[in-house]
């Protein structure tokens, strides 16, 4: 009786030791099933995150990218801007270095005028000395008969001084002892004009040379230089191509209308009716004038200065042609 009991008591035990081995067994089954999807959950949820985070690197990296961009271009306009600069302050001492020229050239001509001046006042003291010894040879020779008295007239131009033209310039050719006027402006306003069109239809080139006219009877050559450089309207500033004028000749052709000095000026005359049209005090006539017209130039000088024109001559070689530039020089009017 007590060894059976005890038998049943230990099958009795070997049955719950299995059923407990056996939900043991289960848990941890159902342990590792759950471990192995939250793992796989959150590899793919770590995953996801990843990737977000990628995205949403990816504005600031594309930012990265634009700054670096935009800071290589000030870079390169800072480099412009220096080179400009240095371009710049040449210039400026260039420009100093010919205003110390130019200071220096009107203290010459200054000292120059002085000296004209002071030979004049000696001039016009010999000259009252001569009158007054003239008048005492007189008073001794006593009266002579009409006939036998000479009057000599002598004439006398005054030379103001000479000063740089600004105002308003009426231009004229004395060649041949002929007058012609020039049209001057008319020419300038035209070359004006077709300035444009010449840069359009030679964009390429660094120097330009092309004519203009005839206009009343003269061909203008000239020549324009192009240069690349750094351009601004006061707010932005870009690269572009600067064009300035180099030069400019006038050619007279055959259809020119030549003149003596007295058919000019009488009425009708193509300079009488420019004088009239032009009559003012801040009005100029410079005249070109050629080595074998100089004696023609000084009976037109005095007749302007009686007229009270402003006068200056320009003195060209027989071989020259008239012209202009921007290192040329400005009249000078008497």
């Amino acid at each position: 009786m007590g060894k059976q009991h005890r038998e049943e008591m230990a099958v009795g035990e070997d049955s719950f030791m299995d059923t407990i081995a056996n939900l043991v067994g289960i848990m941890i089954i159902l342990v590792v099933i759950v471990a192995a999807r939250g793992y796989t959950t959150a590899k793919v949820q770590a995953r996801a995150n990843a990737e977000d985070m990628f995205e949403q690197l990816d504005a600031p990296k594309s930012l990265v990218g634009q700054l670096d961009r935009d800071l290589e271009s000030q870079l390169q306009q800072l480099q412009e801007y220096d080179v400009e600069l240095m371009r710049r302050s040449a210039e400026r001492m260039n420009l100093v270095d010919r205003v110390h020229l130019t200071e220096q050239a009107i203290d010459e001509q200054m000292r120059g005028m002085d000296e004209t001046a002071s030979k004049e006042l000696q001039s016009q003291t010999e000259l009252s000395d001569l009158e007054r010894q003239l008048s005492d040879l007189f008073k001794q020779s006593g009266n002579l008969p009409p006939s036998e008295l000479e009057v000599v007239a002598l004439q006398h131009l005054p030379t103001p001084m000479a000063k740089t033209v600004f105002g308003k310039e009426l231009h004229v050719m004395m060649k041949n002892n002929l007058v012609t006027v020039i049209p001057w402006d008319i020419l300038i306003d035209n070359l004006k004009q077709q300035v444009q069109h010449t840069i359009a239809r030679n964009t390429q080139r660094d120097r330009i040379d092309d004519t203009l006219g005839p206009i009343d009877g003269f061909m203008m050559r000239y020549r324009l230089l192009c240069r690349n450089g750094i351009m601004s309207d006061g707010r932005t500033s870009a690269m572009g191509k600067m064009v300035e004028l180099d030069k400019f000749e006038l050619e007279p052709t055959s259809q020119i209308v030549t003149e003596t000095i007295s058919d000019a000026l009488r009425s009708g005359g193509r300079l009488r009716a420019e004088l009239d049209a032009n009559r003012s005090q801040q009005t100029t006539i410079t005249v070109w004038v050629y080595p074998e017209s100089f004696g023609e130039f000084r009976k037109l000088k005095e007749i302007l200065f009686r007229e009270g024109f402003l006068c200056a001559a320009r003195p060209m070689p027989s071989n020259m042609r008239i012209g202009a530039s921007p290192r040329g020089s400005s009249s000078a009017a008497q």
